[in-house]
């Protein structure tokens, strides 16, 4: 929703030209701080202003302020400026308002749409199994309390945030890249500069509160819950997940499901995640073999989305050989039993994956020769024959 910061001054008198936008925009009462909402349009009157004022310091006032109405008592026509607007009048104020402000509506509701559906087609959306644990995902959104998500490494709860809240700025903050004497001064700020939660903010996402000291998360959870009037979602690895909770008590805890357990999801994945590196990199593609994805459904992913977009990044750039050394390297994130593929089925997929790979670069070498690729390979003409009529079939299907 857009935000108008509206001086006390032009209350009464501008507010009701304003009804047209009910439900469309967040319009300041006499009663609003300047920083108790991230306001997105700024009106003010003579009276906000002192001798020593600038468009630059209220910018730092403003945060989030993307445009200003001021006087043009206070404004240099000298100095040109995308974000100011100046009126001369009450009546230049209100026509200028109004057409500016259905303006920025009608844009914010078509990027809002965007946005939505930008993040419900991200990769790790794609396929039906995902989608049951959405739809009871979705109700969290109006969650009373604050939101713990507990995942495996490589699972990226921040896209799960942005599905929750596709409207938002949302902001994060790393623990892993704040040092233990840093925490309070980032938060609180200091003499000099004013903290993180000292600014308004749309939604936040804490990641990695893990990485913390116990002293450190009670006083972050009791820092946020004091100063944060805005979503507030945080992340931890699965393994810590009793340490976080016993000070992140009161957050809901969601789970973020791992790639394992959605292996009929895979393909389609792998078909989104194609797709978008095809148009980053303006390279028409082709898609994965039938072995290579059922040995693709047959690995545990030990190191999850991550882990399976590296791998189709490798596959599309750099070909199917080098993409499953990728399986062999997953194995350093193996962190618990059930993160093990069954060696059986995982061996005998990879063993014919590679094989395929293998055959089809000796024919291609011997430009289908297929005599001389028999002897190549160390095989009898009838058995290659077999396996080229194999592959066919696979491709087919």
């Amino acid at each position: 929703m857009l935000k108008l910061y509206l001086d006390d001054y032009f209350n009464d008198e501008i507010e009701h030209y304003l009804s047209r936008f009910r439900k469309k925009i967040l319009i300041s009462s006499p009663e609003d701080d300047k920083f108790s909402e991230p306001w997105d349009v700024a009106v003010l009157s003579e009276h906000s202003f002192d001798k020593t004022t600038s468009i630059e310091s209220l910018k730092k006032e403003f945060s989030f302020c993307r445009l200003f109405f001021v006087p043009s008592s206070f404004y240099s026509p000298r100095i040109h400026r995308d974000d100011v607007i100046v009126f001369s009048d009450k009546n230049t104020l209100v026509n200028n308002l109004v057409s500016v402000l259905s303006i920025l509506v009608q844009n914010d509701d078509y990027k809002k749409q965007f946005n939505t559906f930008s993040v419900y087609r991200e990769p790790v959306f794609a396929g039906d199994v995902i989608k049951a644990f959405l739809r009871r995902f979705k109700m969290l959104r109006s969650s009373p309390v604050g939101l713990l998500f507990v995942s495996e490494r490589g699972s990226e709860p921040f896209h799960y945030a942005r599905f929750l809240y596709p409207e938002c700025e949302i902001e994060e903050i790393d623990c892993r890249l704040l040092k233990k004497e840093s925490l309070r001064i980032f938060l609180e700020g200091d003499h000099i500069k004013g903290g993180f939660l000292m600014y308004p903010h749309q939604m936040l996402f804490i990641s990695h509160i893990d990485t913390l000291e116990k002293d450190d998360l009670i006083y972050l959870y009791s820092f946020i819950n004091l100063h944060a009037d805005f979503p507030v979602i945080a992340s931890c690895a699965k393994e810590n997940r009793e340490r976080v909770k016993s000070v992140f008590d009161l957050y809901e805890t969601v789970e973020i499901p791992p790639i394992r357990t959605r292996k009929e999801d895979i393909p389609f994945i792998l078909s989104s995640l194609i797709s978008q590196i095809s148009q980053e990199h303006n390279l028409k593609l082709s898609f994965p073999t039938k072995k290579t994805i059922e040995l693709c459904k047959n690995y545990s992913w030990p190191a999850n989305y991550s882990e399976l977009r590296d791998f189709t990044q490798l596959y599309c750039l750099n070909g199917p050989l080098k993409a499953l050394e990728g399986f062999l390297n997953g194995v350093e994130y193996i962190e618990e039993e059930e993160q093990l593929p069954d060696l059986n089925v995982f061996q005998s997929q990879l063993k014919m994956t590679t094989e395929e790979i293998l055959v089809k670069k000796v024919m291609e070498l011997t430009q289908n020769n297929r005599k001389k690729a028999a002897s190549l390979l160390g095989i009898s003409y009838k058995s290659l024959s077999k396996k080229l009529k194999l592959y066919s079939n696979s491709d087919e299907e």
